[in-house]
């Protein structure tokens, strides 16, 4: 008889050991994770500007916000946050320096004189003053530098590379690139576009991040402090994982990873928790290392592909095509099955080469799980 998960998992319960193992695995390898650990007045500083910019998300739902002055607060705070929770290097994630704040700082000024002088700024994006051009470039350079903090340098590098493009056109001739040489814009025209319409930094992308994207994030966060993590593997392992078979394992890792990623919509995090807690039972059905992270793998990464959440790609999609979200979301139910279909059936052929065995699992019953915790 296989040895009970019991001893390796408390039901219903991730273990606090199992909980630090996943954060700091998400913190090496999620893009996004590497945040500072922040304490004291600087916490509670930062978490109510979260707490603040999801209020203020949720009243544009039911409220008439204008949409340049809303993109541009919502930018200003997530800026804010994004200088003081992310470090400019690992090297000073532990405490927020000086230049953080000065940064930080800079935010709230350069985005701030939009809305102060909102009617005639408008009005003047064509011939901004050297006020405009000022503060506009700063938000140029703070928005490259939060992008660099918190996704890397991939993004920023290619938008300095398009701005530069813009501005060195006539020269490129000059050097026998007549090919894709054009007459160039000057710095005004740049950062009356980029900083003072809705066409640059207050576009399309931030649009689907400050109206759809915070509020599946609002959604998603909800749901795992509400326990449902947790949950959904109970549940998945229930479903699955005492089914006599010896691809009860790596079923259960797949429908928990599907789960998962329905309210995370991130494949790294939701390989990581599975991982935490799926790896054992996966040990112990004989499944070797190889084989085991393959399954766990393929079934968070997933994540990307299960609705609601999705990846933040799907966002753009329906605005860029003009399409509802639920028309997207119907859109992807079709290769989410046809996906997790071909994973199960890998499963079920390499758990009938392999050998693999059924692994006794202590949970409720699926019935009682479902209706003390669904």
């Amino acid at each position: 008889m296989a040895q009970s998960t019991a001893e390796i998992r408390e039901p219903g319960l991730i273990t606090p050991d199992s909980a630090v193992k996943v954060a700091d695995l998400i913190e090496e390898y999620e893009s996004e994770s590497p945040t500072r650990k922040l304490g004291g007045r600087t916490r509670w500083l930062i978490g109510s500007l979260a707490v603040g910019l999801s209020l203020y998300a949720l009243y544009w739902v039911v409220a008439i916000v204008d949409p340049q002055i809303y993109r541009i607060t919502f930018l200003m705070m997530a800026l804010v946050m994004s200088f003081v929770v992310y470090p400019m290097r690992r090297a000073e994630r532990a405490r927020v320096t000086w230049l953080d704040w000065l940064l930080s700082a800079t935010s709230v000024v350069a985005l701030a004189w939009p809305v102060i002088d909102f009617a005639r700024f408008i009005q003047r994006a064509a011939t901004p003053t050297p006020l405009d051009l000022v503060l506009g470039s700063l938000t140029i350079l703070l928005v490259l530098e939060a992008t660099r903090r918190t996704v890397g340098w991939i993004l920023p590098i290619t938008a300095v590379v398009f701005v530069l493009y813009a501005y060195i056109g006539p020269l490129l001739e000059l050097v026998g690139l007549g090919l894709i040489a054009h007459r160039g814009y000057e710095l005004g025209r740049l950062v009356g576009t980029l900083y003072m319409t809705l066409e640059g930094i207050f576009g399309v992308p931030l649009d689907v991040a400050a109206t759809y994207i915070v509020l599946f994030t609002i959604y998603g966060a909800v749901l795992e402090y509400s326990g449902a993590g947790r949950f959904f593997l109970d549940w998945s392992m229930a479903a699955m994982g005492g089914t006599g078979s010896g691809a009860g394992p790596g079923r259960t890792t797949t429908v928990a990873g599907f789960l998962l990623g329905t309210v995370s919509g991130s494949g790294v995090a939701t390989t990581v928790t599975l991982g935490a807690v799926a790896w054992p039972i996966l040990r112990q059905a004989g499944y070797s290392a190889n084989t085991a992270g393959a399954i766990l793998s393929a079934g968070g990464i997933g994540a990307i592909l299960s609705p609601p959440t999705l990846g933040a790609a799907a966002f753009l999609i329906a605005e860029l095509l003009r399409i509802s979200y639920l028309q997207v979301l119907v859109m992807a139910t079709i290769p989410t099955v046809l996906y997790y279909l071909s994973v199960f059936l890998m499963i079920e052929a390499d758990s009938r080469r392999l050998g693999t065995r059924p692994v006794d699992l202590e949970l409720p019953s699926l019935a009682r799980l479902t209706l003390r915790y669904g």
